[in-house]
């Protein structure tokens, strides 16, 4: 069902997901992007910023965004559930990859699970897109309210979406920019 076992051996077992140079070390050993990484912090109330991305090359961060989790299976602002099953509304964790343009969303990605956790990504058609709610969002409260915009879906600010489409059009053309999404 889920591939790569022999990479999410290595990733889970001796890969610190925010230490860049071992995520780039990583990526290089597996044929994953070297230029970007995105790391999505669920452990991070909604109200923070908790989607990163990194630029490989150079070691740092280049963009942070607000994101909300899925609203299914008793999800609230607060405390997010996490499913890979289809018709949850859950968000997943573990690693993904980009596999292409959404097509609900006018300016979406596409995502493939590569774990147990989230293989049925592409099923459920979870995407990164964005809505003007997190567009919108002053970091006013500790949580985004939670609502219909994420049926386990990546939900970030328009900017953040920009940017993940131009590095789907040119980095991950190449080699598949690795997204990691973990919970404590």
């Amino acid at each position: 069902m889920y591939k790569n076992y022999v990479d999410a051996k290595e990733w889970y077992g001796k890969v610190d997901c925010e230490n860049l140079s071992q995520v780039r070390d990583y990526c290089e050993r597996r044929g994953y992007s070297t230029d970007y990484y995105i790391l999505v912090d669920f452990s991070i109330p909604s109200g923070k910023k908790r989607f990163f991305i990194y630029d490989l090359q150079h070691g740092k961060r280049v963009l942070s965004s607000y994101c909300m989790h899925g609203s299914g299976k008793g999800n609230t602002d607060a405390t997010p559930k996490f499913s890979n099953e289809v018709g949850s509304g859950c968000s997943s964790l573990g690693r993904y990859v980009m596999v292409g343009k959404g097509s609900k969303f006018k300016k979406s990605i596409r995502l493939r699970g590569l774990d147990k956790t989230n293989c049925l990504a592409e099923t459920r058609g979870i995407l990164i897109h964005s809505a003007g709610k997190v567009t919108r969002f002053s970091g006013d409260r500790e949580y985004i309210p939670i609502g219909s915009e994420s049926r386990g879906c990546f939900t970030v600010s328009r900017d953040c979406v920009t940017k993940v489409m131009e590095i789907y059009r040119g980095a991950s053309k190449h080699r598949p920019v690795m997204i990691f999404a973990k919970y404590k």
